[in-house]
């Protein structure tokens, strides 16, 4: 997804992850919320709360993190044109044959879509 944004609108791809990551882990986060539990708790000391809680503390200090850096985590703070981004690469992702990718294969082209879509 971030390499897609890349080649859409030449933002680096350390900023196209900054762009995903919230979104993405909200998507994924029944299936990745132990191990973001986990950073939360190692990265920035997180240790009140279930595992679903701590993981989405997680992201959010994530996001907060990125901000404090200048780091814009919203595809519309570098472009106008947007709109229609998130069909774009799910569609590229149909045409590529990637129909579950990750490291569960759980990640389609209409998860893809919804990522990008959250992160306008």
């Amino acid at each position: 997804m971030g390499h897609e944004l890349t080649a859409l609108y030449g933002i680096d791809h350390a900023r196209t992850l900054a762009i995903l990551t919230e979104s993405h882990y909200k998507v994924n986060l029944e299936d990745k919320k132990e191990k973001l539990a986990q950073y939360a708790e190692r990265v920035w000391n997180i240790t009140d709360g279930t595992l679903e809680e701590k993981a989405f503390i997680g992201i959010e200090k994530t996001s907060a993190f990125f901000k404090s850096l200048g780091i814009d985590i919203k595809l519309s703070n570098y472009t106008n044109n947007y709109d229609g981004t998130a069909e774009i690469i799910s569609e590229r992702f149909k045409e590529r044959g990637w129909l579950g990718i990750g490291e569960r294969g759980k990640v389609t082209p209409e998860m893809v879509k919804k990522i990008i879509e959250m992160s306008y």
